[in-house]
């Protein structure tokens, strides 16, 4: 019945349904997602593999085997850079051969990566401090110690900023000097993602903070989802996924507010944007979700 009346309205010159979310299964688990190099790189945490996934045909490349549990991804300088979630190092992949170029020695339990200016960033959960790795060199040129639990990170206005879940805190760092310039409480801080001229700080209580860099004040607190972590902006609007939901919240920063809220898999962990689609990452099953942008 349903399917009928679904088929006449499209007939009739009616709004078609929504094409369903596509599915791709990736491996044991589906962690951090990151696109680099013409395709998309996901970690496969309970599998011990990086998946190499082709987004416009939709299929997996390849599967290369990676030690304590890859985590943490960021792609940058024709490699993709790998954290180990239960060990103390990051992996560097070229990106064209998927053959490993380094095995870096950085702090415990790596959590997140970002690269820029040819350094990766790494933070260390157990060790409450962040690497500098030079891209150039393979190995780490600063360590910076700032305490907590580190957990997100994002480089923008001019700056490296950090979520320290440990302790509740969005921490500057300025680059130049490796070092902290100022921290503000945001509680139970997980994720860092920015545009608009705002930072946009995921927690764990179910809010997003906007932030203002500049003054590290707090603009707006936004409700989504249970445990929202790794969103991305697609367009102007900020994707979170919502680890104990099992959805993806969008926020607009017009309002700042959830404009839909979108059902995945178990456990959604991280999106990404790649050949038009929005992907989301479901630990939960090992599956990765194909959205529609539009949706």
């Amino acid at each position: 019945m349903a399917v009928g009346l679904t088929v006449g309205l499209a007939a009739c010159g009616g709004a078609p349904a929504a094409a369903p979310p596509q599915k791709l299964h990736v491996g044991l688990s589906a962690s951090f997602a990151r696109a680099g190099g013409g395709a998309l790189w996901v970690t496969d945490r309970t599998g011990g593999r990086l998946v190499k996934v082709d987004p416009a045909a939709g299929r997996v490349k390849a599967k290369i085997a990676v030690a304590d549990e890859p985590f943490g991804i960021a792609y940058g300088a024709g490699s993709v850079w790998v954290g180990a979630r239960y060990g103390a190092s990051v992996s560097r992949l070229n990106a064209r051969t998927n053959r490993r170029q380094a095995r870096i020695r950085v702090g415990i339990n790596p959590y997140a990566l970002a690269y820029g200016s040819g350094l990766v960033w790494v933070t260390n959960e157990a060790s409450g401090t962040v690497s500098r790795i030079s891209a150039r060199r393979n190995r780490v040129t600063k360590t910076i110690r700032v305490g907590g639990e580190p957990n997100g990170i994002a480089l923008a206005f001019g700056k490296v900023w950090v979520a320290d879940y440990g302790r509740g805190r969005l921490i500057r760092i300025s680059p130049r000097r490796n070092r902290v310039e100022k921290a503000v409480v945001v509680a139970k801080a997980d994720w860092i993602t920015a545009h608009a001229g705002s930072l946009w700080v995921s927690s764990e209580t179910g809010k997003v903070y906007r932030i203002d860099p500049a003054t590290m004040a707090t603009q707006a607190v936004i409700d989504v989802g249970e445990n929202p972590l790794a969103g991305v902006w697609i367009g102007d609007e900020l994707w979170v996924p919502n680890i104990d939901s099992g959805t993806v919240s969008v926020v607009s920063p017009a309002g700042n507010s959830v404009v839909r809220t979108i059902s995945v898999g178990s456990s959604p962990i991280a999106v990404a944007s790649a050949a038009g689609s929005v992907w989301v990452t479901s630990e939960g099953d090992g599956d990765l979700w194909r959205l529609d942008p539009a949706q």
